[in-house]
């Protein structure tokens, strides 16, 4: 889970972190903005979380199966 909680809690991690950088934000844009940091904060903790090896995709590829057809190995 986040560890901003709320909107309030966003928000004000949100221009903690602009005025940090420095960052001046037009007032036009400043709402889709801070939408778009509460996205990527949930994304993110989504990625914080922790996985087994079976929730992790796995690529197998057979040698035979790739390239032009009827090609393999033993010829």
């Amino acid at each position: 889970m986040s560890y901003i909680q709320d909107d309030k809690g966003a928000r004000i991690a949100f221009q903690k972190i602009t005025d940090i950088l420095g960052l001046s934000l037009p007032a036009d844009r400043e709402q889709a903005i801070f939408e778009g940091y509460v996205g990527l904060r949930e994304m993110a903790d989504g990625l914080r979380r922790p996985r087994t090896a079976a929730s992790e995709p796995a690529g197998i590829f057979v040698a035979g199966t790739i390239g032009r057809e009827g090609w393999s190995w033993e010829a």
